[in-house]
């Protein structure tokens, strides 16, 4: 690609961050140079990366950038001059340090819409007992054996890539392709997620799982829509060849994991199983992994499960709300985890380890953030047009209020 001045010292700037917060860049498939420079060099002090990030966005106007790429642009480096400042001690208020790291305000908790979650979940889930002892029978029944995890994820990513094809028509380059890799604990996305999408560039991805994690029959399809198709890889290929490939916008070769950008990312991964299949789809379709089929729910309760999983991620938000702004303890946070008897403890310390990652804390908020600016802006979900608009273009989440 014919990378400016500007550009070069752009990716520097990210690459160099990233060796003061480890993971800060998700994926990067810039000029290798680059990569290497900042590889060998000593580590550079935040205060001289504050003076680098000052000078790109006073550069900024000069470059000849049309308005909207303007506007994108200098919202990512605020985002990462904001993380400089962070690493610098600098004291931001929480809101004011969310609103200029993704773009959109982190909005108060509504502790009656978890009630009504918890509502939705007691009728879903019918049967004996307490939800706690229900949903502790469904996990158990549910989870799927570890030699079967590889070939059954793999077939989920067939299932939803032929109705990618189907819904959006040829959108991919033909070499695109994904890797599965059952992970071990020496992996570094091992104490984060049972999966993980790392963008490897030349349309690959390799999608990591993390046997560790209980992975569930019922989970599969909506995993391998959120990762792959048409979540996470379909839209960094098409990023990849129409963004940074054709139009040469070298912000689109790098993944910054503290920006306005990975909101609609994990927005448009969140919402992705639920654009190719209606719930009960998802719950024929899911059966297929079911062991025993006789003894499980009927397809009316099975899409039921289906309608909440969309929102559970509220709960995580919540929780990480209670975290961050109003500091609660760690104690605490698990007595309140724990009061709404759906998760089990071993997915309730996995997320607050999440939550008090440096790196990955206020990450947690995204999923329901991202999914909801879609929702709102389409009303419900968005059509197949507007969803694939939302993979071909670069909006920033205040394009969506």
């Amino acid at each position: 690609m014919k990378l400016s001045m500007f550009g070069k010292d752009f990716l520097l700037l990210a690459l160099r961050i990233d060796k003061h917060i480890k993971g800060y860049v998700d994926f990067y498939i810039g000029p290798l140079k680059l990569r290497k420079m900042v590889d060998r060099e000593s580590l550079i002090s935040p205060n001289a990366l504050l003076n680098d990030s000052n000078i790109l966005i006073n550069q900024l106007g000069a470059q000849g950038y049309d308005k909207e790429c303007k506007r994108y642009l200098e919202k990512l480096l605020v985002a990462m001059k904001t993380s400089i400042e962070d690493i610098n001690g600098v004291e931001i208020p929480f809101k004011e340090k969310f609103l200029r790291l993704y773009d959109v305000d982190l909005k108060p908790v509504k502790e009656s819409e978890l009630d009504k979650l918890l509502e939705d979940i007691n009728e879903a889930y019918k049967g004996s007992g307490s939800l706690d002892e229900r949903m502790k029978f469904i996990r158990e029944k549910r989870k799927v054996p570890e030699n079967k995890v590889y070939s059954w994820f793999k077939e989920a990513l067939s299932i939803t890539k032929l109705k990618t094809k189907e819904l959006f028509g040829e959108i991919l380059p033909k070499k695109e392709r994904i890797l599965i890799k059952l992970v071990k604990n020496k992996d570094r996305s091992n104490s984060k997620f049972p999966y993980y999408e790392w963008y490897l560039g030349n349309y690959l991805s390799r999608i990591d799982i993390n046997p560790k994690f209980s992975v569930y029959w019922s989970a599969l399809l909506s995993s391998a829509a959120h990762e792959g198709y048409p979540g996470h890889h379909t839209h960094f290929v098409i990023n990849e060849k129409l963004l940074y490939q054709e139009l040469n916008q070298f912000e689109h070769s790098i993944l910054i994991l503290n920006s306005p950008k990975l909101i609609l990312c994990e927005g448009i991964a969140d919402i992705a199983v639920d654009m190719l299949f209606s719930y009960r789809e998802q719950a024929e379709l899911s059966l297929q992994f079911c062991v025993n089929p006789t003894y499980e729910d009927t397809l009316e309760n099975l899409a039921m499960q289906n309608k909440t999983k969309a929102s559970q991620s509220f709960f995580w938000y919540i929780l990480a709300y209670h975290a961050l702004f109003d500091e609660w303890s760690k104690e605490k946070l698990i007595r309140f985890a724990n009061g709404f008897e759906i998760f089990s403890q071993k997915n309730i310390k996995n997320i607050l380890e999440l939550i008090f990652d440096p790196t990955y804390s206020t990450t947690v908020f995204l999923y329901n953030l991202g999914a909801n600016l879609i929702k709102n802006k389409y009303g419900g979900l968005p059509s197949a047009k507007n969803y694939l608009n939302l993979l071909l273009n670069p909006y920033l989440p205040s394009d969506l209020m």
